[in-house]
């Protein structure tokens, strides 16, 4: 009885110790907040930096926050499309501006009705010009850098109504920089899609010889082509992979480089080429890794 009494006393006593604390900091600071306390910024988006005239594109946001929206608009250009949930906007770029920079701006609006600043992306609108004779324009001997270092000896022919076959590219790099002999392949599939885009696909491209080993190398790269000039250009950024590594070689050894990737910055050539395979340098201050 007396255990029992005691007890209840102690029940009791807890009881009145846990009624006089009160409530939590964090019960009292959620009874104080406000929707209208959250002061917004446009923290996290994407979208392109190049564009080509009279094509289309989206701009993304990439965070959420919950009972928000976002309004787009453009200067230069047109919101066609956005999203049932506002975080997706597809623009067009019909009009070339005067000094090649269109805008496209985006706010957030919170629960609590308060918007946070603009976020700007400045967009580079370069003049559209289609391929007249589909890819029979994009057909011949490329002349530029490859690979920053080396003279291109890409060439390309007609794969199919959308993509080309080309041969060549990296191969100087991959035997002078690398040190590695191309003894089979070298030829990949680059598509050209109709945005002016280029997509490479990872695809095996070459087998080479070193020290008495064979290894198997893969591509995959994007960029875009340009049909405005004298005569067509591409500009592709590209990485060349051991088979199966998730990590290219300049991505792995870019202190060596001037990027963590491949640069080619070509050009149809107006005039055949001798046939010349060999390695040509344009720039003799080259930087290797120790193999």
């Amino acid at each position: 009885m007396k255990k029992s009494i005691i007890f209840g006393a102690f029940l009791i006593t807890l009881a009145m110790i846990i009624s006089y604390c009160g409530k939590t900091y964090m019960e009292e600071n959620q009874e104080k907040y406000k929707a209208s306390d959250v002061i917004p910024v446009v923290i996290k988006a994407e979208g392109p930096e190049l564009v080509l005239q009279t094509k289309s594109y989206k701009f993304k946001i990439l965070y959420d926050r919950a009972g928000s929206t976002w309004n787009w608009s453009a200067v230069d250009a047109t919101i066609t499309e956005v999203s049932e949930g506002t975080k997706v906007a597809t623009v067009q770029f019909n009009v070339l501006p005067a000094n090649d920079t269109a805008f496209v701006k985006v706010t957030e609006t919170t629960a609590g009705g308060v918007t946070s600043p603009e976020k700007v992306f400045k967009v580079k609108v370069k003049p559209f010009c289609p391929l007249q004779n589909g890819m029979n324009d994009l057909v011949g001997s490329w002349v530029g850098d490859d690979a920053y270092y080396y003279e291109s000896i890409i060439e390309t022919v007609v794969n199919d109504e959308t993509s080309l076959k080309m041969t060549g590219i990296s191969v100087p790099f991959i035997e002078d920089w690398w040190a590695e002999t191309v003894i089979e392949g070298g030829t990949c599939i680059i598509n050209i899609n109709d945005d002016g885009t280029v997509e490479i696909p990872r695809q095996y491209i070459y087998t080479t010889e070193y020290d008495g080993e064979e290894y198997r190398y893969e591509i995959a790269g994007s960029g875009t082509w340009d049909n405005c000039g004298d005569s067509p250009a591409m500009v592709i950024k590209y990485d060349i992979y051991y088979e199966g590594a998730s990590k290219g070689i300049a991505a792995t050894y870019s202190s060596y480089l001037p990027n963590p990737y491949l640069l080619a910055d070509i050009t149809l050539g107006t005039v055949k080429k001798s046939g010349d395979k060999s390695v040509k340098k344009i720039n003799s201050s080259i930087t290797r890794p120790k193999r």
